[in-house]
């Protein structure tokens, strides 16, 4: 299986930072702030495994 290398540019990770703010302060969730952000970032790595199927 091909191996990818992700980087995740500063504009990313201010975006990041940006919506895990936003729920936790203006929707008034830090909870569901960290675990959207952790999730986000869970899927973003596991795309260094990424497999395209072939038909």
């Amino acid at each position: 299986m091909k191996q990818y290398k992700i980087k995740i540019t500063e504009l990313t990770e201010k975006d990041l930072e940006r919506a895990g703010d936003y729920i936790a302060y203006e929707l008034k969730n830090p909870t569901a702030a960290v675990n959207t952000v952790r999730g986000i970032r869970k899927q973003i790595n596991s795309l260094t495994n990424f497999r395209r199927e072939m038909n």
